[in-house]
């Protein structure tokens, strides 16, 4: 659900590397960063690679993702749909309580199209938005300093 939770709310692209991880034997050790990775899923050392075998965990892979596109599949015929582009925030219910259900369209807001490049200050991301760069993941702006003149 997740897959169709995200293309929903408009994303080209979507990535499951912590599901794939899974699929081939990770058992979430957390000690990806140590070398010590008890299952040799995120190891360099030769001796706790054996317990991977990539044609065993390939095949795991394999299934995992055929499957997941199945299910994909599934939910996007049950819209009535012939591809997952289709599915839009108000095909999509999201659980916000034991008995209550509402659209992602109702749960997020969404902006129009092309506003953040004609103005980006009419919309909540505005301030992120001058204080982002395509060269760098770091803030041109200190948001923190941005925000506090702004009030």
């Amino acid at each position: 659900m997740g897959l169709a939770h995200n293309l929903a709310l408009g994303a080209d692209w979507c990535n499951a590397a912590r599901a794939f991880m899974m699929s081939v034997g990770c058992i979430q050790a957390q000690r990806c960063h140590t070398g010590t990775c008890p299952t040799g899923v995120t190891t360099q050392d030769k001796w706790r690679q054996r317990a991977l075998v990539p044609e065993e965990q390939g095949q795991h892979a394999a299934r995992f993702h055929r499957k997941t596109l199945e299910a994909l599949a599934d939910i996007v015929a049950a819209c009535g749909f012939a591809h997952p582009q289709d599915l839009q925030p108000h095909h999509i219910m999201h659980r916000v309580g034991s008995h209550d259900s509402v659209p992602l369209d109702k749960l997020h807001p969404f902006l129009a199209e092309g506003v953040l490049l004609s103005d980006p200050d009419s919309t909540i991301y505005g301030d992120w938005w001058r204080a982002a760069s395509s060269d760098s993941f770091r803030p041109v702006e200190d948001l923190v300093m941005l925000r506090a003149s702004s009030v």
